[in-house]
C-alpha cells in the first residue's frame, strides 16, 4: 500500500485522493487531515488537546495553496470548529460544525468569518472567503448551507459531505493512547515569580471516548 502524501507540516494527512473521482461539480474530490486543538469545537479553551480531523475539499485543479491558508488559520487559532474547507474558483469556503455557527450571537459569526478573510486576504493571490454550516443531526438540515465549496445541488453536495462525515467522523474529540497514559492535572497560574507545585502523581481513570463534535 502505496505511503499518504504529506501537504504539511502542521497537519497528517491521513487519506488523500490526489485527482478527480466521480461527477460531482466540477471534479470534486477530497483529503482528510489531522491536528491538535487546545480550542474545542466553540473554540473555547481546553485542559488537554484534543484531535482534530477536518476535510480539505478539491475542484478539478487540485490547487495546493489552500494548505497555505489552512495552516494560516489554524495558527490564528480560527480552526477547531471547520469541518471542511476548500477553494473553488479563487474563493475559500470554510464549512464550520452546526454546534459553533450557532452558539454565538450574529455579530460573533460575522467576527469569526471576518477574521478568516482577513488570514486568506493576506495571501500572496487574496482570495474571498465565505462560511457555511454542517450539522450532522437527524432532522436539522435547515442548519446546513454550503456556500460556494463544491458546484452542484446543496441535495447532493449534502450527500457528499455527509458521506464523507460518516466515514471519519470530523470533528474534535478527546485523544485516547492505545495504552494507558498518564495525564497530569492542568498547571495553574500563580503569581510572579512563584512556582507552580509539582503535578500530582495520581493516575487517572481511563477516559471515555466521546463523540465528535
Amino acid at each position: 500500500m502505496a505511503d499518504v502524501r504529506q501537504y504539511s507540516n502542521l497537519f497528517a494527512c491521513l487519506y488523500d485522493e490526489p485527482a478527480p473521482i466521480g461527477a460531482l461539480g466540477r471534479g470534486t474530490h477530497y483529503s482528510v487531515f489531522r491536528c491538535v486543538e487546545w480550542l474545542d469545537v466553540t473554540r473555547q479553551r481546553l485542559d488537554y488537546p484534543q484531535i482534530h480531523d477536518f476535510a480539505v475539499i478539491w475542484d478539478e485543479d487540485h490547487d495546493e495553496r489552500v494548505i497555505e491558508a489552512v495552516e494560516r488559520i489554524y495558527m490564528a487559532g480560527l480552526l477547531s470548529p471547520v469541518q471542511f474547507i476548500g477553494e473553488r474558483k479563487g474563493g475559500l469556503t470554510a464549512i464550520v460544525a452546526a454546534k459553533f455557527f450557532f452558539s454565538g450571537s450574529e455579530a460573533d459569526t460575522a467576527a469569526y468569518r471576518a477574521a478568516i478573510e482577513a488570514i486568506v486576504q493576506g495571501l500572496d493571490d487574496p482570495w474571498p472567503a465565505e462560511l457555511g454550516s454542517f450539522d450532522r443531526s437527524p432532522g436539522s438540515r435547515h442548519q446546513n448551507f454550503f456556500e460556494g465549496l463544491i458546484q452542484d445541488s446543496d441535495h447532493r453536495v449534502g450527500l457528499y459531505l455527509g458521506n464523507i462525515d460518516s466515514l471519519w467522523g470530523l470533528g474534535t474529540r478527546p485523544y485516547l493512547p492505545a495504552a494507558p497514559a498518564y495525564f497530569p492535572p492542568p498547571i495553574q497560574p500563580t503569581a510572579p515569580g512563584v512556582m507552580p507545585p509539582p503535578p500530582s502523581r495520581k493516575p487517572f481513570p481511563p477516559m471515555p471516548l466521546a463523540p465528535r463534535s
